[in-house]
């Protein structure tokens, strides 16, 4: 008699990312809430995974979330290595297994790189091989399809779901702000997520520093991943700009959230954004850049959402002024927004 787990389709994704990165957990107990697909993760190994997963585990689908630590590391000879143990383990599996490739393109260049020609030929190699590429929005189709060389056919859009069965949030403004020692009266910017050149915080520090407002904050909140652009943020700093430059633990994420009056998000250039569906997800208004999947995330509320950077001044003072009703009316809206987009829905793509 044939097994349930005989019947299903089997879908090993890699890289491993673990419950540091519930993005990839969530996405799987997605896929698992269809019948007749089962979604595990492969083996760890940043050299021999793909081939190991596809040994152990005879997947009918390798999925694929980031491929850059298959192929690039820190010192270039072990790079000049990588890339083609890469390039075989890829064709090992798609042509002597029989597995099929598939990817989820998080952005169609990797951000803050001088390796461009090294990750270009890597991703077009891997779009070649796979059955078909996820990006999260229409937006990101014509780029993807003119930097990767393949079809348009090759990709299908499917939006990121929400995290709000992930992270706790049972605390409310005036509890959040007693946490963090902000002045309950005080209007509050909220920053939140890795700080790195492409997210713009330099340039937002500089646009809310333009304000001169009394009794308001912004908060930076997050892991300073370049030492250079961290002391360049360090020198920026006054009274009413917080910098916490670790990371937030995930329980202490409510606090943050929670006691701001809006989030502010003015990246450079983006493809996808977790902090733009985590900030939804806490109910808040969002200041953004009018770019990719942004814009269509936050449609809802394209009142706030900037052109150009020279418009990011005006837009921090318009959701500070309004009233505390307007802002959670807002947020309310974006909340609401989050029922559009399930991690359910990628289960189609593989049925």
């Amino acid at each position: 008699m044939t097994s349930t787990e005989d019947t299903q389709i089997q879908i090993a994704c890699l890289p491993v990312a673990g419950l540091k990165n519930p993005y990839q957990w969530l996405m799987m107990q997605g896929l698992n809430r269809c019948s007749r697909l089962k979604a595990y993760n492969g083996v760890h190994d940043r050299f021999l995974g793909i081939i190991s997963t596809v040994v152990h585990h005879r997947p009918h689908y390798l999925h694929f979330d980031w491929i850059i630590s298959y192929y690039y590391r820190r010192w270039w000879w072990l790079t000049a290595v990588s890339v083609p143990l890469f390039f075989i383990q890829i064709l090992v599996a798609r042509y002597l297994f029989r597995t099929r490739i598939v990817w989820t393109l998080h952005n169609v260049l990797p951000h803050d790189t001088d390796q461009v020609g090294l990750h270009r030929l890597c991703q077009r190699f891997m779009a070649r091989q796979c059955d078909w590429i996820r990006v999260f929005s229409p937006d990101t189709v014509a780029r993807a399809t003119r930097e990767l060389r393949v079809p348009a056919s090759k990709l299908r859009v499917v939006p990121e779901g929400d995290y709000t069965s992930y992270y706790p949030n049972a605390t409310d403004r005036i509890q959040a702000r007693e946490y963090l020692g902000l002045p309950a009266s005080s209007r509050v910017l909220l920053y939140l997520g890795l700080i790195k050149p492409y997210k713009g915080v330099l340039e937002l520090i500089q646009s809310f520093k333009q304000l001169h407002l009394a009794n308001t904050y912004l908060i930076i909140a997050g892991k300073v991943m370049d030492r250079a652009y961290g002391e360049a943020i360090r020198g920026v700093l006054d009274e009413s700009v917080i910098l916490e430059g670790q990371f937030v633990p995930e329980d202490a994420l409510q606090y943050y959230y929670n006691a701001a009056d809006a989030v502010v998000l003015p990246f450079k250039n983006i493809e996808n954004s977790g902090s733009v569906i985590m900030a939804m997800g806490f109910a808040k208004p969002i200041v953004a850049p009018a770019i990719g999947v942004v814009k269509e995330r936050l449609s809802q509320q394209s009142e706030l959402l900037f052109k150009s950077a020279e418009e990011l001044p005006e837009k921090l003072y318009q959701v500070l002024h309004w009233p505390d009703e307007k802002r959670q009316a807002v947020g309310t809206k974006n909340y609401a927004a989050l029922r559009n987009s399930r991690w359910e829905d990628l289960s189609a793509l593989f049925l």
